[in-house]
């Protein structure tokens, strides 16, 4: 398996070669068929928008979701493009029933503009939101254990993410899925990290709400995103639009509401069928892309750790816990907040994320097919020279 050099190399894709890219998994990026599609459609657009808006675009998005649908293994007919997974987030949260005094439950590691939503949730209908502590080091039946200890008959609603995003786990969700639903309660998945790192069966896994984003590790355009809803439940869009009337729009009345909801540049969604087929390409198809970067993504971790002078002790989880990142706890150089490491990492030309966790900071490392093992050792080079430890 090719780990030392990259599988694609970084000339095909829309990066600068001047700045070390190990954080894929933020913003994602394009290789340059794909931004060059984009710009196709953009140019096809705006040269008629009228003809393209009213007599091609449906047709286009339908052909977009037909092809999306079935590599995430999702029904066309209950999958509607969204911006990003927090905004799917957002539309799933508004068609929930709630009531005061009922639960919500989601875990530490939730993804913070997702918490927030789900505390302004509980604020404005009278209900609780529980957290749940992933114990850490991971594991994944001790993570099912304090989740079933944590359900009371209270609980309506639940968020788990499927690849944790400042921790790179990679939870037990079928398991966990099943575990909510048995008591009665919805589902909420955030799956912002699965397209891309992981084989993925939205419909296997059976939530009620699957939410996730195309722009990472796709390599779509940047605000490309899906909301799959689970046959008979409930939507109800953020934005009130044309969808609303019955007599507008496609026949399916998800697809009339949620595709549009205001002038809006569809491009992204547009490019995904050629942001799968090309990347697959670039690697050699996705079975060997998820197998190269889940083994350089662990290759990263152990490198960093080695390097930085560490041990087992500074793996918050085994190899088959992770996808294509990996997080490791970091202690900043004295004196130094987290933002100010990664301020002073992007300014000296590493995109590479600190997370500022509560239990303490992580450094992120993503694994995608421009990267190769040999950066773990740049890296270290350069976090010993700024006087960064392990945690």
């Amino acid at each position: 398996m090719q780990l030392s050099e990259p599988v694609s190399p970084l000339q095909r894709w829309s990066l600068d070669p001047s700045i070390h890219h190990l954080n894929h998994g933020s913003f994602g990026g394009c290789p340059n068929a794909i931004t060059l599609t984009a710009t196709a459609w953009r140019a096809r657009l705006d040269a008629a928008p009228m003809t393209f808006l009213v007599l091609e675009w449906q047709a286009a998005l339908d052909r977009a979701r037909a092809s999306l649908a079935d590599f995430v293994h999702a029904p066309a007919d209950r999958l509607v493009f969204v911006p990003s997974s927090t905004t799917g987030v957002a539309i799933a949260l508004g068609s929930v029933e709630l009531a005061a005094g009922d639960e919500i439950i989601t875990t530490d590691h939730a993804y913070r503009a997702c918490r927030n939503q789900l505390q302004r949730l509980a604020e404005a209908r009278g209900a609780t939101l529980r957290v749940v502590t992933i114990p850490l080091p991971f594991d994944a039946g001790a993570l099912i254990d304090a989740m079933t200890r944590a359900f009371t008959p209270r609980i309506r609603l639940v968020l788990f993410d499927h690849i944790t995003s400042p921790t790179a786990l990679r939870l037990p969700i079928e398991q966990l899925v099943a575990l909510a639903t048995a008591r009665g309660s919805q589902v909420i998945v955030d799956g912002a990290h699965a397209p891309g790192q992981i084989a993925l069966d939205v419909s296997a896994i059976g939530a009620a709400w699957y939410v996730g984003n195309c722009h990472k590790w796709l390599c779509a355009p940047k605000g490309s995103g899906f909301l799959v809803a689970g046959s008979g439940v409930t939507v109800r869009p953020v934005i009130t639009s044309h969808g609303a009337s019955p007599e507008y729009g496609p026949p399916n009345r998800l697809h009339a509401e949620l595709d549009w909801n205001g002038t809006h540049d569809p491009t992204a969604h547009l490019t995904v069928p050629s942001a799968i087929t090309t990347v697959a390409l670039e690697g050699g198809g996705w079975p060997a892309i998820y197998a190269r970067n889940h083994a350089l993504a662990c290759e990263l971790r152990r490198r960093i750790i080695d390097g930085l002078g560490g041990g087992s002790a500074a793996l918050l989880a085994p190899d088959d816990a992770l996808a294509c990142m990996a997080a490791i706890p970091i202690h900043p150089p004295a004196n130094t907040t987290p933002d100010a490491l990664q301020t002073q990492l992007l300014l000296d030309g590493w995109e590479v994320p600190i997370v500022n966790f509560a239990r303490g900071p992580l450094l992120r490392v993503s694994a995608h097919l421009y990267n190769h093992a040999g950066e773990a050792d740049l890296l270290v080079a350069k976090l010993r020279s700024l006087g960064v430890t392990l945690r």
